[in-house]
């Protein structure tokens, strides 16, 4: 179960952003002109020892629930109290698909959803339905939670059901049309059904209250617990819901960099690594991985061409809990700026080598 983005505590968020300013300097000249992208994760086989999965053992939809090509059906739980926010449970169906939307506009990806209506189900969970609720037990917090059954033919455990609940206290600023991200939160939740966890936030802050053209001060993607995010979806949340429901041909296009990080005291686990696309001369984020309990990387789905490699410390710590159980956040080490160029080929696993971090970050 997982609850909706929130901010990571402003003073501790603001001293680790503020250490990493002067680097982020270094890379302000590259960055012009880009797109954002940041870092994806999957939920991971209960029978995989790593709490960072690869594609290839992060958990998926049985096909007899969404087959490749099939349609993931939501239906409005009737039962639940939608008033005073909206009219109608219908209204709350109309806001669904369109949140689902979002992600069936991803053109390398298999992301066929629809709401089917309104049902009056008895209870909620492993009856057969995808349910959209009012959450009332924990009324301030949002969530998505995945069902999953063990595959006899092969051993691993695949989802079969999700469940998506709205927190009472949560509807007014879903339902209101002047909050400009309030569809983020169902877009999140939706990408948690798909199989996406947390994603990292941006390691920059911004300088003004709108977005400015800045490729530096990036927006937070809507699968992190980022403080500033809107209803649209980033390179790396595309490329993450490509890996887990590829459209046919696209994983024939693409490629992999690994690579593995370290510190003076061993594997530097749970940290960042932004890959950043060198395009006409000028770098872009591209996507971001974290490293996994050993120090190693793997970023898959990327497009053919040169990357350079931004490697910091995990900032948002409340939207990570499951790896900070395991191992040191890592704060104090610096940001490293990676000028080498790496060369990414379709159908290829380009291996970057091994990377040191110095510790030396401000924590309070």
């Amino acid at each position: 179960m997982t609850s909706t983005p929130a901010a990571a505590a402003p003073d501790q968020r603001r001293q680790i952003r503020r250490a990493a300013l002067a680097t982020a300097g270094f890379a302000g000249a590259l960055l012009v002109g880009s797109s954002p992208g940041w870092g994806y994760r999957h939920y991971r086989s209960l029978d995989e020892d790593s709490l960072i999965p690869h594609s290839d053992t992060a958990r998926r939809w049985a096909e007899d629930a969404w087959r490749p090509g099939g349609t993931l059906v939501f239906h409005v739980h009737g039962g639940s109290d939608w008033s005073p926010h909206f009219g109608s449970a219908e209204d709350v169906g109309a806001l669904v698909e369109t949140a689902a939307g979002v992600w069936g506009r991803v053109a390398t990806a298999d992301l066929k959803m629809r709401v089917d209506g309104v049902v009056r189900a008895p209870g909620r969970g492993r009856d057969g339905l995808n349910l959209v609720v009012v959450g009332t037990e924990e009324p301030e917090r949002n969530s998505a939670t995945r069902w999953s059954v063990r595959n006899r033919a092969n051993g691993r455990w695949e989802h079969v059901e999700c469940d998506v609940t709205l927190g009472q206290e949560r509807l007014e600023r879903i339902a209101d049309a002047d909050v400009p991200n309030g569809l983020s939160t169902v877009i999140h939740e939706i990408g948690h059904c798909i199989g996406l966890a947390h994603a990292a936030v941006t390691p920059t802050v911004r300088w003004d209250r709108d977005w400015t053209d800045s490729s530096v001060w990036q927006k937070d993607p809507v699968m992190s617990y980022g403080r500033d995010i809107d209803n649209e979806l980033t390179e790396d949340e595309v490329v993450g819901a490509s890996l887990l429901r590829p459209a046919p041909g696209w994983l024939r296009t693409t490629g992999s960099l690994s690579g593995r990080v370290r510190h003076d005291g061993g594997p530097a686990a749970f940290v960042s690594v932004h890959l950043l696309r060198n395009s006409g001369g000028r770098a872009r984020p591209g996507v971001q991985v974290f490293t996994d309990e050993t120090g190693v990387f793997l970023a898959e789905g990327l497009a053919p061409g040169e990357y350079l490699l931004w490697i910091h410390p995990m900032l948002a710590q409340n939207a990570h809990d499951r790896l900070l159980e395991q191992a040191d956040p890592l704060f104090d080490l610096n940001d490293s700026h990676e000028m080498q160029v790496f060369v990414v080929h379709a159908g290829q696993e380009t291996r970057a080598g091994e990377f040191l971090l110095w510790r030396g970050r401000f924590v309070p």
